[in-house]
């Protein structure tokens, strides 16, 4: 029997990023020692760039936000990266936003993040309903994620097929009760939720966790799984218990 694990993130949104756990997956990649590592997307939080930001949220800039993103992509060094919705504000404004002292930063810090990317060697597709990215041995599709609802797994599975993705920031999973299988896993994300204050009013948040996700896959079958570790009030749970 041939495996590989793998780990995989999303969700931690720059300077909003949890240190404690960024300290646990630090400590799970050290046990684990994955072959593969995987980043699903929201790496930057740009709240500055959305088209409905509060003056209070443009006077912050991008700047802090933007060399935290980078800081974390540093020591993950992800194999694979899938662009999120809050990382596309970036290279939208660049295109899109009125103000010509914005545009030109913001096409300044997207050229320079392509070019920093490239040279960590992360291979990444931008955030559009019909890019996603596989592992060298196939598997599920990696995408960031475009849907939320009462069972965001299955919406997804229905339209991807087998998928891991973020952007709800509540974990969960969907099986297909079918002969072929084929499963859906949601991550939550790796953000400080205290500090996620635009959320405040949105009930979804109640739902929203600290997690992430290993896995192994059987090069020689095309079998996979992967297993969910998740933040319960401050202890770190995983399928062995307390870590």
């Amino acid at each position: 029997m041939s495996l590989e694990r793998s780990i995989f993130i999303a969700d931690t949104h720059g300077d909003l990023v949890c240190q404690d756990a960024v300290k646990m997956v630090k400590q799970v990649i050290e046990e684990w020692k994955p072959k593969h590592r995987i980043h699903l997307g929201d790496v930057w939080d740009f709240r500055a760039l959305r088209k409905k930001a509060e003056a209070e949220e443009r006077a912050e800039g991008i700047s802090y936000d933007y060399n935290c993103g980078f800081e974390l992509l540093e020591w993950y060094r992800p194999h694979f990266l899938t662009m999120g919705n809050h990382d596309y504000r970036l290279w939208r404004a660049a295109r899109e936003t009125s103000n010509g002292v914005m545009a030109d930063l913001c096409t300044r810090l997207a050229d320079e993040a392509e070019d920093k990317l490239r040279k960590l060697r992360i291979k990444w597709c931008p955030y559009a309903v019909d890019q996603y990215l596989q592992l060298p041995m196939g598997g599920p599709k990696l995408i960031h994620g475009f849907r939320a609802g009462a069972n965001p797994a299955k919406a997804h599975f229905d339209i991807w097929g087998s998928c891991l993705f973020g952007h709800v920031h509540r974990p969960g999973s969907y099986e297909a009760p079918h002969i072929d299988g084929g499963k859906a896993y949601a991550l939550g994300t790796l953000a400080n939720l205290k500090k996620m204050t635009y959320a405040d009013h949105h009930a979804a948040k109640l739902g929203w966790r600290q997690s992430f996700r290993i896995g192994q896959h059987n090069t020689k079958t095309g079998r996979w799984n992967t297993w969910e570790i998740t933040n319960e009030d401050g202890q770190w749970m995983a399928p062995t218990g307390i870590l």
